[in-house]
């Protein structure tokens, strides 16, 4: 269809070359996706903000994660001002790559040029602390969200839960479980389960089976 389109004389603007582009990516091949962009240049056609942000998503999704930074920079360099979805995207590839570090430094850089993290990235980030034992760290950023006034909501405390669960610090889990029911944070399937898998893996089958009790008496 993209061939028909210039024998046909059909003029190319950043709007159609960025559908292409995208096209690229979502079926995993990113390098045709880039030479989409180096046929944008050729043609003299300026690249925007939504080519970069659909390579650097379609690099995240392959696991690519520094080639994902290095474009990020680049834009960075060519004066263009990533948005949220950019910020978000490289977030979760560094977390989902356990770049901890790395992730609370962008985290930080977010902030520093006035994006404010929203409940998604604070949760996307406290999930890889929290896969990584990295409990005390989680936990400054939980306390750190809620200074900041924003509400912490269900997928953050399962996350909490499962770290501190993992971590053999089952009185902390339920004290932060006991925390949800009083600010009338509803606990789901996920919250629930690793409770259940929590108690079983401490030999406290009774406790397991009342909890699976509660779970079909808030089902219903």
């Amino acid at each position: 269809m993209f061939s028909r389109m210039e024998l046909l004389g059909v003029s190319l603007d950043a709007y159609s070359l960025n559908i292409l582009i995208n096209c690229f990516c979502k079926l995993g091949h990113v390098g045709f996706g880039y030479s989409v962009l180096g046929k944008m240049l050729k043609l003299g056609v300026e690249p925007d903000i939504v080519t970069f942000s659909t390579l650097i998503d379609g690099l995240c999704k392959q696991s690519k994660i520094s080639q994902a930074v290095s474009l990020f920079d680049e834009m960075i360099e060519k004066g263009y001002q990533p948005n949220l979805i950019v910020y978000s995207t490289l977030l979760n590839g560094l977390c989902k790559i356990g770049s901890t570090d790395k992730a609370i430094r962008f985290l930080r850089m977010m902030e520093g040029r006035g994006f404010s993290p929203n409940i998604v990235a604070y949760n996307t980030v406290i999930d890889c602390l929290c896969k990584h034992c990295l409990i005390k760290e989680a936990l400054d950023l939980f306390s750190e969200l809620k200074v900041k006034g924003i509400k912490p909501d269900t997928v953050t405390y399962s996350c909490l839960i499962h770290g501190m669960c993992n971590s053999g610090q089952q009185k902390e889990a339920t004290r932060l479980l006991n925390e949800m029911v009083n600010n009338n944070i509803s606990l789901n399937i996920v919250t629930y389960t690793i409770l259940v898998d929590a108690l079983c893996k401490e030999g406290l089958i009774d406790e397991a089976v009342d909890m699976v009790d509660t779970m079909r008496k808030a089902r219903h």
